[in-house]
């Protein structure tokens, strides 16, 4: 192999080289980048051990209430509940962008949520139990429901029976929501009344102003540091 040959070959190994180390530190780069909370939620052992610490703590704390109703019925929000949507907020970093309503509903519609952790052993469990019904009360956007269950239908924690209340318009509020399904009036009126034996959420609107409801006994919460109102 003649000096010329070798000298090329030297010249593009080295260009190679420092074309992966420039990738490497922008990758690392943009990690870094991320806010804290975000980092957290995408990145940390910590966020997926305390998901799956929760729906343990759920399961065996409430197995036996749910096998001695004959209806089980349990409440759930969707979001960083049981569909993590934390690429939707690294994207709205990367692009130096905030939340708003019309980027989040076209997020939802692209159907690539994926599952927070620990979320569809706890919902696969519950649904084996006879008539176990989830009611779905979440403030995604009604006109976003057909692509909510066709990404939980993808993810496999979708069942017919259970029951969606999207929000209608921001004066629909969770508290209102609640109230149809304890009344069976309203959107749960071809359903009945319903007697909730537990809640699940990720902030403190998901939850019931009820002493009969205590967290890590019959109610329990899930953290998210991304956003919310503190």
């Amino acid at each position: 192999m003649n000096i010329h040959i070798m000298r090329n070959i030297f010249n593009l190994l080295l260009f190679c080289f420092f074309v992966l180390l420039f990738s490497f530190k922008s990758q690392s780069q943009d990690r870094l980048k991320l806010p804290n909370d975000t980092r957290w939620v995408t990145q940390s052992s910590e966020y997926k051990a305390i998901c799956k610490q929760t729906y343990i703590t759920a399961w065996r704390t409430m197995r036996k209430k749910f096998l001695n109703i004959e209806h089980p019925v349990i409440i759930m929000d969707l979001d960083e509940t049981v569909l993590d949507n934390s690429q939707y907020q690294v994207d709205l970093f990367q692009k130096s962008k905030e939340f708003n309503l019309s980027s989040w509903n076209k997020w939802v519609k692209k159907e690539v949520s994926k599952l927070v952790p620990g979320s569809k052993e706890f919902i696969l469990r519950y649904k084996e139990i006879p008539n176990a019904i989830i009611i779905y009360i979440s403030n995604r956007d009604v006109s976003t429901l057909k692509a909510t269950k066709n990404n939980m239908k993808k993810l496999g924690v979708f069942f017919d029976d259970d029951i969606f209340l999207l929000m209608n318009d921001k004066n629909d509020t969770k508290v209102i929501r609640r109230s149809e399904v304890f009344s069976g009036t309203g959107r749960m009126e071809k359903y009945g009344p319903k007697k909730v034996l537990g809640y699940f959420g990720d902030a403190i609107g998901d939850f019931p102003d009820d002493s009969g409801f205590q967290f890590a006994i019959n109610q329990f919460i899930f953290p998210n540091p991304m956003y919310g109102k503190w």
